[in-house]
């Protein structure tokens, strides 16, 4: 079977600008796409052994995932900067509620939404939805450039350089369908941070832009430093800065990182090197071979090729349009809640533009019911102009919000059960599906998480300090929910013992991605499933016991070493026969023995 996706001619033929520029709608989407999948699934059904080889990666390019249940997809839908529309949210619960048999959304750490669940049958549906509403999931799996990632307070914090959402935008539109990156070593992300606090985490990621301004001629330059190689999973490694300064102006910014791309998939002139094992074929691996000066020396030799020379039509690639507020006056009339101010210390955040305000709506493991992808749609048209953005907390962001409307807005959101505090804090725990659906999953990190969530909430802990811990579980050592970063992080793993599998989680202490102490955690210890709540408030406990005066986690964690925590732990290790322990015996939310069933993942196909 010959797979009828043709990038080079689509990136050549269709312009890369939507002609509906409303707020969410940044790429083109193209129905002779979700014709030609259509095509393809039907051809698959009717041969899957035959077709196999070459329908999956096509379907992968597609967006669409394999889960480990099968006949079941998952489905990703791109969203660049996190950023969505009232009308897209709610799409995205008629797809819920329609579509997927877990009959949710969830927010992921690459600011994407992801449906599970989604017979291949019905995907080309699925697709025909989002595409009415300006959004697309081609490229978001595959070896490509994956979703783009930004700060979710782009353009109204005090402290950016410069809005980058319109120079993110102008990226996401020129990679996609873009031949140079349609069938990489492997997959390719990118984040652009605001400057000078890097909010959106670029040194673990495959290609960063950070904001920078310079002075020439007495004006004012807005820039990019361009860091390349990092990544997280089995090899952490922070990203090398490949270029000090890239202007934005004229798309040099975008060339450079075309040239990382090309570099990369010429596996840097070393043939086979990344393609040979594609467990390592990340540009990590690649910059660690090489070394950035190599690296960068190759990159300035890509540059000096006539295709580099070619001018990118910036303005119309940065085009968006505007985002503000809600017109007409502000929503009130209801009384503070009881939790009214500790909702707004933790979930709001001044915008720099006087009497608005940016607020965080705390979405328990970025889980969404068809519901509550109504219910927020709705509140964004009352609230926030309409508009939105996700964050790799899986959290959810509405802009544009007046001061005045706070105690409504709590009120409404409460009344989807959307509006609890403490973002970001300890008990607002980030994971990923893990054994839900993922073929990688080891165990439930969703079912601890939410476990740890509710044990956290019931302690009732105010210690500011303690507060501050976040807590992040994978499924396995892939690290979708980006533990390594975490202060602790827990990585699905497990061990033999009486003749049977345990679900267990190693533990991952002292990791930040705060800028200038952007660090990832180091393993301490490897704890059953269902201990791990215990073990985290030995922890806390022996961090509030021994801690100096107003010391941080991390710090402690620094200063008694890592290691240092491993004895403290040898109560939750020892495992009894199953009669007298069953219970660790199984892993949440499950009434049967644990064995690890993992099929072979397609991240790598």
């Amino acid at each position: 079977m010959q797979v009828e996706d043709k990038p080079q001619t689509d990136f050549l033929a269709h312009p890369k600008v939507p002609q509906d520029l409303k707020p969410g709608r940044v790429f083109v989407t193209l129905d002779e796409e979700i014709d030609n999948f259509e095509t393809e699934a039907r051809r698959f059904r009717a041969d899957p052994e035959g077709t196999d080889a070459e329908f999956t990666p096509f379907r992968l390019r597609m967006g669409t995932y394999g889960q480990r249940q099968m006949d079941q997809q998952m489905m990703r839908i791109k969203l660049p900067y996190g950023g969505i529309n009232a009308e897209q949210m709610d799409v995205m619960g008629e797809i819920a509620e329609k579509y997927s048999g877990f009959r949710r959304g969830h927010i992921t750490t690459r600011e994407n939404i992801q449906i599970h669940f989604v017979n291949l049958d019905r995907a080309g549906d699925v697709m025909r939805l989002l595409a009415d509403v300006g959004l697309t999931t081609r490229e978001a799996c595959g070896h490509t450039v994956r979703n783009v990632t930004g700060c979710p307070y782009a353009g109204v914090s005090e402290h950016e350089l410069f809005d980058v959402t319109p120079y993110l935008a102008a990226y996401a539109r020129n990679m996609l369908r873009n031949p140079i990156c349609q069938n990489l070593p492997r997959k390719w992300k990118t984040a652009f941070s605001c400057g000078p606090i890097d909010c959106a985490g670029t040194p673990f990621h495959d290609l960063g832009f950070i904001a920078k301004v310079q002075k020439e001629g007495g004006k004012e330059m807005r820039g990019f430093e361009v860091t390349v190689g990092g990544g997280t999973s089995t090899f952490p490694r922070q990203a090398d800065t490949v270029w000090d300064f890239a202007r934005a102006d004229n798309g040099e910014y975008i060339r450079v990182a075309e040239a990382c791309l090309k570099v990369f998939d010429k596996e840097g002139g070393l043939p086979n090197f990344l393609r040979k094992n594609m467990n390592k074929a990340r540009v990590k691996f690649l910059v660690q071979k090489l070394g950035i000066e190599e690296f960068r020396r190759q990159v300035d030799e890509e540059l000096a090729e006539p295709w580099a020379w070619e001018p990118l039509d910036m303005e119309a690639l940065m085009q968006l349009s505007p985002e503000g507020p809600t017109p007409g006056e502000a929503p009130n009339g209801h009384r503070p809640a009881p939790d009214f101010d500790r909702w707004v210390k933790t979930n709001v955040v001044k915008q720099r533009q006087p009497g608005y305000v940016a607020v965080t709506v705390t979405v328990p493991l970025g889980n969404l019911s068809p519901e509550q992808f109504r219910g927020l749609g709705a509140l964004m048209r009352r609230f926030s102009g309409g508009n939105a953005r996700t964050q790799q907390n899986q959290n959810l962001v509405l802009r544009w919000v007046r001061e005045e409307s706070l105690p409504a807005l709590q009120a409404e959101l409460k009344a989807i059960g959307l509006g609890d505090p403490d973002a970001g804090l300890i008990a607002d725990t980030v994971a990923c599906p893990g054994t839900d659906s993922c073929k990688m999953g080891i165990t439930s990190s969703q079912g601890v998480a939410q476990a740890i969530r509710e044990e956290v909430i019931s302690w009732g802990i105010d210690d500011p300090l303690v507060q501050d811990i976040q807590i992040k579980s994978s499924g396995c050592p892939n690290g979708c929910a980006q533990h390594h970063l975490a202060a602790i992080g827990l990585q699905g793993s497990s061990f033999s013992a009486n003749g049977a599998t345990i679900p267990c989680f190693d533990i991952f202490l002292g990791g930040s991605n705060y800028v200038g102490a952007s660090k990832y955690g180091v393993r301490v210890a490897r704890v059953p499933s269902r201990r791990t709540p215990q073990a985290i408030k030995k922890i806390i406990d022996h961090y509030v016991a021994n801690r100096e005066d107003a010391e941080p986690f991390n710090v402690f964690v620094e200063r008694v070493g890592p290691k240092s925590f491993d004895p403290l732990l040898d109560e939750f290790k020892e495992v009894g026969p199953i009669h007298e322990d069953i219970q660790v015996y199984m892993d949440w939310g499950k009434e049967e023995l644990f064995q690890v069933i993992r099929g072979e993942g397609e991240c790598s196909v």
